[in-house]
Protein backbone atom coordinates (compact mmCIF):
# COMPACT_ATOMS: atom_id res chain seq x y z
CA UNK A 1 0.00 0.00 0.00
CA UNK A 2 1.53 3.46 -0.79
CA UNK A 3 0.79 5.38 2.44
CA UNK A 4 2.76 7.98 4.30
CA UNK A 5 3.22 9.65 1.33
CA UNK A 6 4.15 13.09 1.66
CA UNK A 7 1.40 16.54 0.74
CA UNK A 8 3.22 17.60 -2.18
CA UNK A 9 3.84 14.12 -3.79
CA UNK A 10 -0.06 13.88 -3.42
CA UNK A 11 -0.80 17.27 -4.97
CA UNK A 12 1.74 16.32 -7.85
CA UNK A 13 0.04 13.02 -8.55
CA UNK A 14 -3.71 14.90 -8.34
CA UNK A 15 -2.61 16.98 -10.27
CA UNK A 16 -1.00 14.61 -13.26
CA UNK A 17 -4.21 11.92 -13.16
CA UNK A 18 -6.49 14.69 -13.37
CA UNK A 19 -5.01 16.66 -16.30
CA UNK A 20 -3.89 19.63 -15.15
CA UNK A 21 -0.88 21.83 -14.74
CA UNK A 22 2.67 20.21 -13.06
CA UNK A 23 3.65 23.62 -12.66
CA UNK A 24 3.59 24.65 -9.05
CA UNK A 25 3.11 28.05 -9.72
CA UNK A 26 0.24 27.91 -12.30
CA UNK A 27 -1.64 25.63 -9.45
CA UNK A 28 -0.65 28.79 -6.71
CA UNK A 29 -4.20 29.99 -6.50
CA UNK A 30 -5.98 26.34 -6.33
CA UNK A 31 -3.70 24.57 -4.05
CA UNK A 32 -5.24 25.16 -0.73
CA UNK A 33 -8.59 24.07 -2.75
CA UNK A 34 -6.94 20.77 -3.88
CA UNK A 35 -5.17 20.15 0.07
CA UNK A 36 -9.12 20.52 1.27
CA UNK A 37 -10.49 18.51 -1.46
CA UNK A 38 -7.16 15.96 -0.18
CA UNK A 39 -8.13 15.59 3.43
CA UNK A 40 -11.57 15.68 2.67
CA UNK A 41 -11.49 12.31 0.38
CA UNK A 42 -9.16 10.65 2.99
CA UNK A 43 -11.43 11.25 5.52
CA UNK A 44 -13.93 10.03 3.41
CA UNK A 45 -11.83 6.69 3.68
CA UNK A 46 -10.93 6.56 6.98
CA UNK A 47 -14.39 6.31 8.14
CA UNK A 48 -15.34 4.20 5.63
CA UNK A 49 -13.40 1.01 6.76
CA UNK A 50 -11.40 -0.24 9.96
CA UNK A 51 -7.89 0.29 8.48
CA UNK A 52 -5.96 -2.41 10.91
CA UNK A 53 -2.95 -0.03 10.35
CA UNK A 54 -4.71 2.74 12.28
CA UNK A 55 -5.74 0.45 14.94
CA UNK A 56 -4.18 1.29 18.15
CA UNK A 57 -4.21 0.25 21.98
CA UNK A 58 -3.51 3.09 24.63
CA UNK A 59 -3.37 2.49 28.50
CA UNK A 60 -5.01 4.67 31.15
CA UNK A 61 -4.32 4.26 34.49
CA UNK A 62 -7.45 4.13 37.28
CA UNK A 63 -7.22 5.98 40.65
CA UNK A 64 -9.01 5.62 43.49
CA UNK A 65 -11.80 7.33 43.95
CA UNK A 66 -11.91 8.96 39.82
CA UNK A 67 -15.36 8.08 38.25
CA UNK A 68 -14.27 9.94 34.60
CA UNK A 69 -11.04 9.75 32.86
CA UNK A 70 -10.33 11.71 29.79
CA UNK A 71 -9.72 9.42 26.27
CA UNK A 72 -6.85 9.74 24.25
CA UNK A 73 -6.60 12.60 22.16
CA UNK A 74 -5.56 10.28 19.22
CA UNK A 75 -8.66 8.26 19.18
CA UNK A 76 -11.64 8.56 17.99
CA UNK A 77 -14.65 8.75 19.65
CA UNK A 78 -16.79 6.68 17.43
CA UNK A 79 -14.16 4.19 16.63
CA UNK A 80 -13.73 2.99 19.71
CA UNK A 81 -13.40 -1.22 19.59
CA UNK A 82 -12.96 -2.03 23.11
CA UNK A 83 -11.74 -1.46 26.53
CA UNK A 84 -9.89 -4.29 29.18
CA UNK A 85 -8.37 -3.82 32.42
CA UNK A 86 -5.14 -5.51 33.23
CA UNK A 87 -6.44 -7.71 36.42
CA UNK A 88 -4.45 -10.26 38.24
CA UNK A 89 -1.87 -10.30 34.99
CA UNK A 90 -4.89 -10.91 32.63
CA UNK A 91 -6.39 -8.19 29.89
CA UNK A 92 -10.30 -8.62 31.37
CA UNK A 93 -12.58 -6.91 28.62
CA UNK A 94 -15.10 -3.88 30.36
CA UNK A 95 -18.74 -4.71 29.33
CA UNK A 96 -19.95 -1.56 27.80
CA UNK A 97 -22.95 0.60 29.24
CA UNK A 98 -24.15 1.45 32.66
CA UNK A 99 -27.71 1.68 33.99
CA UNK A 100 -29.52 1.81 36.88
CA UNK A 101 -29.23 -1.31 38.08
CA UNK A 102 -25.73 -0.77 38.05
CA UNK A 103 -26.00 2.07 40.11
CA UNK A 104 -27.87 0.21 42.28
CA UNK A 105 -25.24 -2.01 43.64
CA UNK A 106 -22.50 0.83 43.54
CA UNK A 107 -23.98 4.33 43.35
CA UNK A 108 -21.09 6.10 41.78
CA UNK A 109 -23.07 9.26 42.64
CA UNK A 110 -22.75 8.61 46.59
CA UNK A 111 -18.71 7.76 45.46
CA UNK A 112 -19.61 3.94 46.60
CA UNK A 113 -16.29 1.96 45.31
CA UNK A 114 -15.56 -1.50 44.75
CA UNK A 115 -12.74 -3.34 42.54
CA UNK A 116 -12.27 -4.53 40.17
CA UNK A 117 -14.05 -2.09 37.71
CA UNK A 118 -16.47 -4.33 35.41
CA UNK A 119 -18.24 -1.45 33.27
CA UNK A 120 -17.23 1.31 31.35
CA UNK A 121 -19.70 3.82 29.38
CA UNK A 122 -19.25 7.70 27.25
CA UNK A 123 -20.12 10.34 29.33
CA UNK A 124 -20.39 14.23 29.14
CA UNK A 125 -17.47 16.02 27.43
CA UNK A 126 -16.78 12.24 25.67
CA UNK A 127 -15.10 11.70 28.96
CA UNK A 128 -14.98 7.42 30.08
CA UNK A 129 -17.27 6.71 32.70
CA UNK A 130 -15.43 3.69 35.15
CA UNK A 131 -18.02 1.78 36.99
CA UNK A 132 -17.98 0.76 39.53
CA UNK A 133 -15.52 3.49 41.48
CA UNK A 134 -12.25 2.30 42.26
CA UNK A 135 -10.90 1.62 45.55
CA UNK A 136 -7.19 1.17 44.93
CA UNK A 137 -4.59 3.08 42.72
CA UNK A 138 -3.43 1.39 39.14
CA UNK A 139 0.46 0.11 39.75
CA UNK A 140 2.33 1.21 37.32
CA UNK A 141 4.97 -1.33 37.61
CA UNK A 142 3.03 -4.32 37.38
CA UNK A 143 -0.20 -2.49 35.45
CA UNK A 144 -2.21 -3.79 37.49
CA UNK A 145 -5.51 -1.59 36.85
CA UNK A 146 -4.46 0.12 33.70
CA UNK A 147 -7.54 0.46 31.31
CA UNK A 148 -6.42 -0.37 27.76
CA UNK A 149 -8.69 1.09 25.04
CA UNK A 150 -8.52 -0.06 21.85
CA UNK A 151 -9.66 1.26 18.75
CA UNK A 152 -9.03 3.10 15.46
CA UNK A 153 -7.08 6.47 15.72
CA UNK A 154 -7.83 9.93 14.16
CA UNK A 155 -6.22 10.92 10.98
CA UNK A 156 -2.49 13.05 11.16
CA UNK A 157 -2.95 16.13 9.48
CA UNK A 158 -2.46 16.79 6.28
CA UNK A 159 -1.35 20.98 5.54
CA UNK A 160 1.61 21.15 5.24
CA UNK A 161 4.10 20.22 2.21
CA UNK A 162 5.84 17.36 4.27
CA UNK A 163 2.78 15.77 6.45
CA UNK A 164 2.23 12.27 5.27
CA UNK A 165 -1.42 10.54 4.27
CA UNK A 166 -2.58 7.66 6.47
CA UNK A 167 -4.14 6.11 3.36
CA UNK A 168 -3.08 4.53 0.29
CA UNK A 169 -2.41 7.42 -1.91
CA UNK A 170 -3.62 5.57 -5.19
CA UNK A 171 -7.31 5.36 -3.41
CA UNK A 172 -7.24 8.79 -2.73
CA UNK A 173 -5.75 10.15 -6.12
CA UNK A 174 -8.23 7.16 -7.69
CA UNK A 175 -11.08 8.84 -6.58
CA UNK A 176 -10.40 12.40 -6.66
CA UNK A 177 -9.13 12.43 -9.66
CA UNK A 178 -12.53 11.29 -11.44
CA UNK A 179 -14.22 14.02 -9.58
CA UNK A 180 -12.17 16.24 -11.23
CA UNK A 181 -12.93 14.65 -14.29
CA UNK A 182 -16.04 14.17 -14.36
CA UNK A 183 -16.72 17.70 -13.38
CA UNK A 184 -14.60 18.86 -16.19
CA UNK A 185 -17.06 16.54 -18.60
CA UNK A 186 -14.09 13.97 -19.47
CA UNK A 187 -15.49 11.01 -21.26
CA UNK A 188 -12.68 8.73 -19.02
CA UNK A 189 -14.41 9.83 -15.50
CA UNK A 190 -16.05 6.47 -14.61
CA UNK A 191 -12.86 4.73 -15.95
CA UNK A 192 -10.89 6.05 -13.14
CA UNK A 193 -13.99 5.95 -10.77
CA UNK A 194 -14.44 2.18 -11.71
CA UNK A 195 -10.16 1.82 -10.94
CA UNK A 196 -10.49 3.13 -7.80
CA UNK A 197 -13.59 1.53 -6.86
CA UNK A 198 -11.54 -1.80 -7.70
CA UNK A 199 -8.43 -0.87 -5.59
CA UNK A 200 -10.91 0.11 -2.82
CA UNK A 201 -12.21 -3.76 -2.53
CA UNK A 202 -8.90 -5.36 -3.19
CA UNK A 203 -7.28 -3.73 -0.77
CA UNK A 204 -10.28 -4.39 2.09
CA UNK A 205 -10.49 -7.88 1.06
CA UNK A 206 -6.75 -7.94 1.83
CA UNK A 207 -7.00 -6.32 5.39
CA UNK A 208 -10.21 -8.29 5.95
CA UNK A 209 -9.45 -11.68 8.20
CA UNK A 210 -11.94 -14.02 6.78
CA UNK A 211 -11.00 -17.05 8.26
CA UNK A 212 -9.17 -18.47 11.47
CA UNK A 213 -5.06 -19.63 10.39
CA UNK A 214 -2.19 -20.58 12.74
CA UNK A 215 0.62 -18.37 12.29
CA UNK A 216 3.56 -19.95 11.23
CA UNK A 217 2.34 -22.91 12.22
CA UNK A 218 2.66 -22.88 16.07
CA UNK A 219 0.80 -25.32 17.52
CA UNK A 220 0.13 -29.19 17.19
CA UNK A 221 -2.91 -29.54 14.64
CA UNK A 222 -5.47 -32.19 16.37
CA UNK A 223 -5.75 -35.36 14.42
CA UNK A 224 -9.30 -37.48 13.55
CA UNK A 225 -8.95 -40.42 16.33
CA UNK A 226 -9.01 -43.78 14.50
CA UNK A 227 -11.43 -46.26 15.22
CA UNK A 228 -9.64 -49.07 17.71
CA UNK A 229 -9.08 -52.50 15.80
CA UNK A 230 -9.06 -55.55 17.96
CA UNK A 231 -8.47 -58.77 16.36
CA UNK A 232 -9.93 -62.12 18.49
CA UNK A 233 -7.76 -65.09 18.75
CA UNK A 234 -8.96 -68.10 19.93
CA UNK A 235 -7.29 -69.81 23.21
CA UNK A 236 -4.10 -71.67 22.12
CA UNK A 237 -3.76 -70.66 18.13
Amino acid sequence: MARNVTLVKLLDDLRAEARLSLNPAHNSQARDGQVKQLQRKQEWLWREFDWPHLRVTRDIPVAAGQRYYELPEDIDLERIEKLEIFIDSVWVPLAPEINNEHYTAWNSDLDERSWPPRRWNLAEDDDLEIWPVPDTDAVAATMEGYVRVTGIRRLRPLVNDDHRCDIDSNLIIGYLAAEMLAASGAKDAKVKQDEANALFMRLRGQLTVSRKFRLFGTGEPKLPRRPAVAFYRPPGT
